[in-house]
């Protein structure tokens, strides 16, 4: 298994937020909101092991 550090996690995230402000096809409002939305469920998965929560 590979550990990422909290460096390598920022890394990752920004470079999703710049992909997603770059892409021409999305409204700038849409993809701000889309980063926050992969920041915030990163988050989340990293603090519960990765571990999706489902639904009974």
């Amino acid at each position: 298994m590979f550990r990422t550090t909290q460096e390598d996690q920022l890394d990752t995230l920004e470079a999703i937020a710049i992909q997603l402000r770059a892409d021409k096809n999305l409204d700038p409002a849409i993809a701000n909101a889309l980063a926050s939305l992969v920041k915030a469920a990163y988050r989340d998965l990293s603090q519960n092991d990765g571990e999706l929560k489902q639904d009974p």
